[in-house]
């Protein structure tokens, strides 16, 4: 595994892990009914993370995208343009390197994570700076998607040792499920997750599966269908593509 490919394995393997987490982590119960999407605004914050979602739309064929080990920029820190690259022997999981210019000010790093269902994209996983933006993260969410489903704050430890109030939110719709949130172990790292609904759910079942067959699954829902033991698969030998 490159150097490349290996941090977006952490990538996953810390938005898969925590997407359970998050879960339960909300102070206010579900909304019986998916929120409107909020009008459209003459100009979004250029900061939104959920632009990657015009190029690549839940639910749709992931492109043919050329590997990042071939388009690298700025002494390998970067990449000129979109590319991708198998982070799991499976191919259900891959890395989506995003050029700077067409790189959302919220999102942290060039790299996000893709989970892929018969090539087409069912999730994607953007990291942020978690709590130090989350409020933007926030705001720019919600002007897109409206009142979040659910909302709450969970109290986070810094590296510092300071308790901070980290905010959480998830937005329901009938094909996407849109949830922020910071990594619990390193709260200045968060992640805004996009699953698509029909689907998202039955990948993941099929990739916890796979690491702990005896594991009983989850109750109900996409989120809830997050593999705990995704960390674990990210640890074994991953294939990256060439």
């Amino acid at each position: 595994m490159t150097r490349w490919t290996r941090r977006a394995a952490t990538i996953a393997a810390l938005a898969f892990s925590t997407s359970l987490l998050a879960a339960a982590a909300f102070a206010a119960p579900a909304a019986k009914n998916a929120p409107q999407a909020a009008s459209a605004k003459a100009a979004r914050d250029p900061g939104d993370v959920a632009a990657l979602l015009d190029a690549f739309p839940l639910g749709k064929p992931l492109p043919r995208l050329p590997s990042c080990q071939d388009v690298r920029a700025a002494g390998g820190k970067d990449v000129s343009e979109y590319c991708s690259d198998v982070l799991e022997s499976h191919g259900r999981t891959r890395s989506l390197g995003v050029p700077s210019a067409k790189r959302p000010e919220l999102m942290d790093g060039p790299q996000a994570v893709l989970l892929i269902d018969q090539g087409n994209v069912a999730g994607l996983f953007v990291p942020t700076r978690g709590v130090d933006t989350e409020q933007r993260v926030f705001q720019a969410l919600s002007d897109r998607y409206g009142k979040p489903a659910q909302e709450g704050k969970a109290p986070l430890k810094l590296r510092s040792g300071k308790t901070v109030e980290s905010l959480r939110a998830r937005w329901t719709g009938a094909q996407t499920i849109v949830t922020m949130y910071a990594i619990p172990e390193e709260p200045q790292n968060g992640t805004v997750e996009f699953l698509w609904g029909p689907r998202a759910g039955a990948v993941m079942d099929q990739m916890r599966a796979e690491v702990d067959p005896d594991a009983p699954k989850p109750a109900s829902g996409v989120a809830a269908s997050a593999p705990a033991a995704a960390g674990k698969a990210s640890g074994r030998n991953s294939a990256s593509h060439q």
